[in-house]
């Protein structure tokens, strides 16, 4: 059975980096059109452009080409799991979220080119597979260079893979567990299921308290503009893609799911 790898691509920034992103996603495909005798594009036009070229040659289900990640590609994307979010928060912020299936296994160069080529906007990446013993967790791509950050391993493979197993009902949530206990202990990692739920609870407990005040954040996120603190500023950029790429917004159905796992786990 082949792998099947899973990936979540966060870019945050101002409105001009959407703009520029959006322009690199159509020209790297060969799409981008520069109007002469009309003002710019407006990034509502661009995106607009964006989906009417993946309409037209992806699938129904998708929302970007993959082919217009990069113009070097080694990686495919699997059709129909392509999405693409543009969102503009309470903070001032805008975020792009990229998401999609691949038989391929996460090419970080691929993505830094894009960020190379929109001018460096912080990029946030979860990863995973089917097989839990591959590559996992984040990787940050910022300032040009391409960084690992294993914190969060096994909480990104249970909600990037399993979605904490939210939907499923629990006695097929616990056997799923089961199975992901067994190779926890194969592969000796320093936790066990109970610490694992636990750590994926704490995780979105803490980034909902980053982003429980947007006004609060966005005068924040002002200040270090005027001051022209960019390490004070690529902190709150990193909260937001945090936050983004975890979904903390549902926070109250992961916990419901979580807690109603871990007490199932308790009982056992």
């Amino acid at each position: 059975m082949s792998t099947l790898y899973r990936q979540r691509i966060v870019v945050i920034g101002n409105e001009q980096d959407m703009l520029r992103l959006s322009q690199v996603l159509l020209d790297n495909a060969g799409y981008l059109d520069i109007p002469e005798d009309r003002p710019p594009y407006t990034l509502a036009e661009l995106q607009d452009q964006i989906d009417r070229m993946t309409r037209e040659y992806g699938d129904a289900n998708d929302t970007f080409l993959y082919s217009m990640v990069s113009r070097h590609r080694y990686a495919e994307a699997i059709e129909g799991t392509c999405r693409l979010a543009v969102t503009k928060h309470e903070c001032g912020l805008y975020s792009a979220l990229f998401r999609y299936d691949s038989p391929d296994p996460f090419q970080s160069h691929e993505w830094l080119d894009l960020h190379k080529r929109c001018g460096g906007p912080l990029m946030v990446i979860q990863r995973a597979s089917s097989d839990f013993s591959l590559d996992k967790g984040e990787v940050v791509i910022a300032g040009g260079h391409v960084m690992d950050n294993w914190d969060t391993m096994c909480e990104c493979w249970l909600w990037l893979m399993e979605q904490y197993g939210c939907g499923l009902p629990p006695e097929e949530a616990l056997e799923m567990l089961s199975g992901l206990q067994k190779i926890m202990e194969r592969e000796e990692y320093d936790m066990d299921l109970l610490s694992l739920l636990h750590s994926c609870r704490l995780n979105l407990e803490s980034l909902a308290v980053n982003m429980q005040d947007p006004q609060a954040l966005r005068q924040a996120i002002d200040a270090a503009v005027s001051r022209q603190d960019y390490v004070r500023l690529s902190e709150y950029q990193y909260m937001l893609a945090e936050s983004v790429l975890w979904e903390t917004e549902h926070n109250a159905k992961w916990f419901a799911t979580l807690d109603t796992l871990l007490e199932r786990v308790k009982e056992t």
